[in-house]
């Protein structure tokens, strides 16, 4: 028989070759197009089971396959598949020319498109589902089977992170169910090595205590938040390890306790006055070190004059001296984070918490107990590994990626499932199809 384009496509696409067809037709029915495809009988007959050669037919058995090219958007193909039986053990096999995997209704390509899309964070498991034409379940399936991701080795630099998952099947004991992951990425590569389904200790310790001693020796710097399960498990697990806090969450902590001073100073002005306005209106000018303060201006109407930002920064410094003094504080401290090295590190922040514990205002103390019991590790954070200094960026720049995939997986409680689909979509790794 001859065949044209759109045949030999579909011969391709089902990993088939003309000699094996016997015919192939299409027709309409109730449900839409369907493609007919009768495979041509084996000329080796071979028994799977004994070797036997002396298969004898036993007719055709029809199987329906998916395919997602849309050249065949929404066609069923329904294969006549020979069924052939031994005469030796009885047992009734057949060849399929591996058109798809052992029990399963969807072609290698279904099969190989499904696990690209999954590749992209935006895409959902119901989305993959109504782009191939199958059912969510079908993707589940195929993607557990064929998503094979590993823990990375843990290499010399180290970052640690966790993410809020909102609903986790996990529990921490009998009756709590973890709400948050631990995560851990490679510094230097920007990859992420695992995905952990709890951040206590008692998980934490059953996890690092399954990591190799060479391994976990070989790590000569971990970045953690502040948090105190980290620190601990990492002096006991990583003893060859030198701790750094993120400078990140110290600025973080430092900016959100200037923001609730603003708010208790804030509201101590009616709504409609200028300086609660301001307070309310501009708060993002106290925290924005990139902005050009000496823009040209505007006219402010409730202000009643012309303003740049420069100017309605330091409008809303001259409501509360208490307010103009934190300000600068914060201002020391970030411009020590983004400009002092290690050398000159622990002299500088010591000067600086003098200058705090000086000040003595309320919404600051928190902040500089936090920074004189972390001193050490935030200090360690002004070292370099190959050039770069030590922080949790890598974390932030997979945020973007992270949040995507957290928000399309918020309602997936199978946490290996969650962790094995964020693995693939950040490293984009870990695809064989069985």
């Amino acid at each position: 028989m001859t065949f044209n384009e759109i045949d030999l496509l579909l011969l391709n696409l089902l990993n088939l070759k003309p000699k094996d067809i016997d015919s192939l037709s299409s027709c309409n029915t109730d449900s839409g197009k369907e493609i007919h495809v009768r495979l041509s009988k084996p000329k080796i007959r071979v028994c799977p089971v004994c070797g036997c050669i002396r298969g004898t037919s036993k007719g055709f058995y029809k199987k329906n396959l998916m395919i997602s090219n849309e050249a065949f958007h929404n066609m069923k193909v329904v294969l006549d598949i020979p069924r052939l039986r031994c005469p030796d053990c009885g047992k009734s096999f057949s060849d399929n020319h591996y058109m798809s995997p052992e029990g399963y209704s969807v072609s290698y390509e279904v099969i190989q498109r499904i696990m690209n899309l999954l590749r992209n964070p935006e895409i959902t498991f119901t989305r993959c589902a109504d782009l191939t034409g199958v059912s969510e379940t079908t993707v589940t399936r195929v993607f557990d089977r064929n998503c094979h991701v590993q823990r990375g080795r843990f290499p010399e630099a180290v970052c640690i992170d966790e993410v809020y998952t909102k609903v986790n099947d996990f529990k921490i004991n009998s009756t709590t169910y973890s709400k948050y992951s631990c995560v851990f990425y490679d510094f230097y590569q920007h990859t992420l090595i695992d995905v952990a389904p709890a951040r206590t200790k008692d998980y934490l310790i059953s996890y690092f205590s399954s990591i190799e001693v060479s391994e976990r020796q070989g790590v000569k710097f971990v970045v953690i938040d502040m948090y105190r399960t980290y620190r601990d498990l990492v002096k006991t697990y990583f003893k060859r390890a030198v701790i750094c806090v993120d400078s990140f969450h110290v600025i973080k902590h430092l900016n959100d306790s200037l923001s609730k001073l603003r708010i208790r100073i804030m509201k101590c002005y009616d709504p409609d006055s200028k300086e609660y306005y301001l307070l309310k209106s501009w708060n993002n000018l106290l925290f924005d070190r990139n902005r050009d303060y000496n823009n040209k201006g505007k006219y402010n109407k409730k202000m009643g004059c012309v303003m740049n930002y420069g100017q309605l920064r330091q409008a809303i410094l001259d409501i509360d001296p208490q307010l103009d003094k934190a300000w600068h504080l914060k201002e020391l401290y970030t411009e020590f984070n983004a400009t002092c090295d290690y050398e000159h590190a622990e002299e500088r922040i010591h000067e600086i918490l003098q200058e705090f514990f000086k000040a003595d205002i309320p919404e600051y103390r928190q902040f500089a107990a936090m920074v004189l019991e972390w001193k050490p590790y935030i200090v360690n954070s002004f070292m370099t590994y190959k050039g770069r200094r030590l922080n949790n960026s890598v974390a932030e720049s997979l945020n973007v990626k992270f949040g995507v995939l957290l928000y399309n997986t918020r309602g997936m409680r199978n946490s290996e499932r969650r962790r094995k689909r964020i693995l693939y979509a950040i490293n984009k790794t870990g695809f064989t199809i069985k």
